[in-house]
C-alpha cells in the first residue's frame, strides 16, 4: 500500500508541473545572449533561442528557421558601440512574444592624436611583476602619441633608456607604439619598482606614467630552490594561457626540488637544463632557505624488473629531481628526461621478469639533462607512472597489456573510468532549446555504465549526479582506481562569434601519441552513427587527457550549438546509441591490443 501511495504522488507531481504551461502555449526562451546587455570585442554575435516548433521566429524583423525541436539561431553582425537586438516569435493565431537585448561591440585601439601629448595605459608592459637576474632582459612597451621621443627608467639601475617607435606595419596599423629593452648587468639591483616611462615633446614638455608590473632585479637572491607542493602540481611550457590553461610540460610529484631563476606574474621560471626551462605556478612551490644546495645528482646503476602486471625501471638519485616524459610509437618507447642529473650509471640490469620491456638505455643529452629511453615489446602503450616511492630513487612503472577473459566478453573484469564532463554550477555548452551539456554528458555516462557492467566491466564514474568535481579530483579518482582506460564524455560548441550552422559533427582528442590508437578507434565508431566528421586532435591540453597511467580519450559527441546535432543529443535513444558505440570501440581496442588468454 505504501508503494502505491508513493506512485500516485509522483504522477500527481508530474501532472502539476506540466499544468504550469500548456504544451501549445506560445513561449520564447533565449539562451544566448545570457544577459540583457553584453559587451564583446568581435564583429558578430550568436543568437540561440527556442519556441514552439509551429511558431515563426524573427531576429530584428528577419525571419529565421525554426527546427522541429523548436530551436532557432542567428548570427548578428555588430557595429561598434551599442547594437539593439529584438527577438520575436509568433503563432498562427497572431499572438507574439518579444525580448530585447543590447550588445555592445567595444571600440578597437586607435592611434592617439599627435597634437595632444599623452600616454595610453591600455597598452603598457610589463603588466605583471617579474623577477630577473644577470643577462636577463627587461622588455617594455608603451602606447602614446606618435612621433615623439620615448624613454624608460629602471629605478636604482639606469634612467633615460631609449625606446623605438614601431612602424604602423609592425604595430598592426597603429601609430605611437614604443618598445625598449635593457640587458641586466652584474651590478644591477632593483627591488620591486615599476618602470617609469617618459614621452617627450621637448625639454619643457613631457608626460610620464608607471607600469602596473614591478621589476625585481636580484642577482644575489637567484637562483633559489623550492620544494614542489600541492595537489597534482605541474610545469607549464610558457606563461601563455587560454581556456585550457596553457601548454603543460608535464606533472610533478610533491617533494621534488626545483631551481628558480626568475618569476613572471604568479609563475616561477624553473631552470631545467642549459637549453630548457619551465614555469611552475607559485601555489605549487614552497621556497627553501637561500643556502639550500641546488638540485643536482649523479645517477646510479639502472635496474629493470617485473611484477604481476607491471615492469619497473629504477634510477637511483641523491635528490628528488624534476622530470618530464614523452612517448614514441613504431617502435614503441617511453622517454624520461631527468633534469639536474648527470650520469654515473655504469651498468643497466634487465631481469627476465621485465616481460614487457625490450631494452633500456641512457643518454646524457646535456650537462644537466639525463635521458632514459625504455623500448617496449608491445605495439600499444598501456600507461605508466613516474615518481619517487620513497627516498630519492626514481621509479617508472610500466603497465602491461590486459588479459582478455574471453573473446565473447573481452571487457570482463576490466576497470573503466567514465568521466561525465562539467556538472553543478558548470553547465558546459548550451543548446538553443535550453539543453545543458552537463546533463547530456551524465546521461550518456550512465548509459555507458549500464552497457559496460552488462559486459562484466567494473565502471568508475567521476561524478554520478549533478555536482561539480574539480579536474584534479577526477584524475585522482581515476588513477587510484587502477583503471585500464579512461573515457571523458563532452558535447562541443562554437564560440559566441561563430556561425553554428557551419560547424557540426563528432571528434575525439588525445594528448600522447601512444594513446592515439584509442582516439582513432573511438572516432571510427562515432562516425558509424552518421555524424559529420569534425576531426581527431592530438597533443590536446585537456586535464583528463593528461594522465599517463592509462590510455585515455576525450569524446566530443556532437555540437550542442548546432540545431541538427542538438536534436540528436536531446534524444535519449540516440544517447543510448552513443554509449553502445563507445562500448564497441572499447571492445575493439581491447581485442586488437590486449592479450588473449586462450
Amino acid at each position: 500500500m505504501r508503494i502505491r501511495n508513493i506512485t500516485v504522488c509522483l504522477i500527481v507531481s508530474c501532472i502539476g508541473s506540466f499544468a504550469q504551461q500548456k504544451p501549445d502555449s506560445l513561449f520564447l526562451r533565449v539562451v544566448i545572449p545570457q544577459l540583457d546587455t553584453v559587451q564583446v570585442p568581435y564583429p558578430r554575435h550568436r543568437i540561440a533561442a527556442s519556441t514552439l516548433p509551429s511558431a515563426r521566429a524573427f531576429i530584428n524583423n528577419q525571419e529565421t528557421m525554426v527546427y522541429a525541436s523548436g530551436a532557432f539561431i542567428g548570427l548578428l553582425p555588430l557595429s561598434y558601440g551599442p547594437n539593439s537586438v529584438r527577438i520575436t516569435v509568433r503563432n498562427s493565431a497572431g499572438d507574439s512574444v518579444s525580448k530585447e537585448y543590447i550588445i555592445i561591440r567595444t571600440d578597437p585601439l586607435k592611434t592617439s592624436s599627435h597634437d595632444t601629448l599623452a600616454i595610453d595605459t591600455a597598452v603598457m608592459e610589463p603588466s605583471q611583476d617579474r623577477w630577473i637576474g644577470k643577462d636577463d632582459f627587461v622588455e617594455v612597451k608603451l602606447k602614446g602619441s606618435p612621433g615623439y621621443h620615448a624613454t624608460f627608467d629602471i629605478e636604482d639601475v639606469e634612467s633615460g633608456i631609449p625606446m623605438r617607435e614601431l612602424s604602423s606595419k609592425e604595430a598592426g596599423g597603429l601609430g605611437g607604439i614604443y618598445i625598449g629593452r635593457y640587458r641586466v648587468k652584474d651590478r644591477d639591483v632593483s627591488r620591486g619598482h615599476p618602470i617609469k616611462f617618459r614621452l617627450k615633446r621637448g625639454f619643457w614638455s613631457s608626460e610620464k606614467a608607471y607600469s602596473k608590473g614591478k621589476i625585481w632585479i636580484m642577482p644575489d637572491s637567484l637562483p633559489r630552490v623550492a620544494e614542489v607542493v600541492g595537489k597534482r602540481p605541474f610545469l607549464n611550457a610558457s606563461v601563455g594561457t587560454d581556456r585550457l590553461g596553457g601548454a603543460k610540460l608535464g606533472f610533478l610529484q610533491p617533494g621534488i626540488l626545483v631551481e628558480i631563476d626568475g618569476k613572471e606574474g604568479d609563475q616561477y621560471r624553473i631552470h631545467l637544463s642549459a637549453s630548457m626551462q619551465g614555469w611552475l605556478p607559485e601555489e605549487f612551490a614552497r621556497l627553501l632557505p637561500f643556502d639550500t644546495p641546488l638540485p643536482r645528482s649523479l645517477t646510479g646503476s639502472i635496474t629493470a624488473k617485473g611484477e604481476d602486471s607491471l615492469d619497473i625501471v629504477t634510477v637511483p638519485l641523491t635528490r628528488r629531481l624534476p622530470y618530464v616524459s614523452d612517448q614514441e610509437v613504431d617502435p614503441n618507447a617511453v622517454i624520461v628526461d631527468i633534469f639536474g642529473a648527470t650520469s654515473n650509471t655504469n651498468w643497466i640490469t634487465q631481469q627476465l621478469s621485465a616481460k614487457g620491456i625490450e631494452s633500456v638505455k641512457w643518454n646524457q643529452v646535456a650537462s644537466d639533462q639525463f635521458r632514459l629511453t625504455i623500448a617496449l615489446k608491445e605495439r600499444q602503450q598501456w600507461g605508466y607512472d613516474i615518481g619517487y616511492d620513497y627516498g630519492s630513487t626514481l621509479r617508472i612503472k610500466l603497465r602491461r597489456p590486459p588479459t582478455m577473459g574471453s573473446r565473447d566478453s573481452v571487457l570482463a573484469g576490466m576497470t573503466i573510468v567514465v568521466d561525465a564532463g562539467h556538472g553543478g554550477d558548470n553547465n558546459g555548452a548550451l543548446g538553443a532549446t535550453g539543453a545543458l551539456e552537463k546533463d547530456i554528458n551524465l546521461s550518456i555516462a550512465r548509459h555507458l555504465q549500464d552497457t559496460l557492467v552488462r559486459r562484466g566491466a567494473r565502471v568508475i564514474l567521476t561524478r554520478s549526479s549533478d555536482f561539480e568535481v574539480g579536474s584534479a579530483d577526477r584524475i585522482e579518482k581515476a588513477v587510484s582506481s587502477r583503471a585500464r582506460i579512461l573515457v571523458s564524455i563532452h558535447c562541443n560548441s562554437v564560440g559566441e562569434n561563430a556561425d553554428p550552422l557551419l560547424i557540426q559533427g563528432t571528434s575525439t582528442y588525445y594528448r600522447y601519441i601512444g594513446f592515439r590508437s584509442l582516439a582513432s578507434t573511438m572516432y571510427d565508431k562515432m562516425l558509424e552513427l552518421g555524424l559529420t566528421q569534425f576531426g581527431m586532435t592530438g597533443g590536446f591540453n585537456f586535464a583528463l587527457n593528461a594522465p599517463t597511467q592509462f590510455p585515455n580519450v576525450l569524446i566530443e559527441t556532437a555540437f550542442l550549438s548546432n540545431p541538427e546535432d542538438e536534436m540528436l543529443l536531446i534524444d535519449d535513444g540516440f544517447r543510448c546509441r552513443i554509449a553502445q558505440q563507445i562500448t564497441k570501440g572499447l571492445e575493439e581496442f581491447i581485442r586488437t591490443y590486449g592479450i588473449n588468454r586462450q
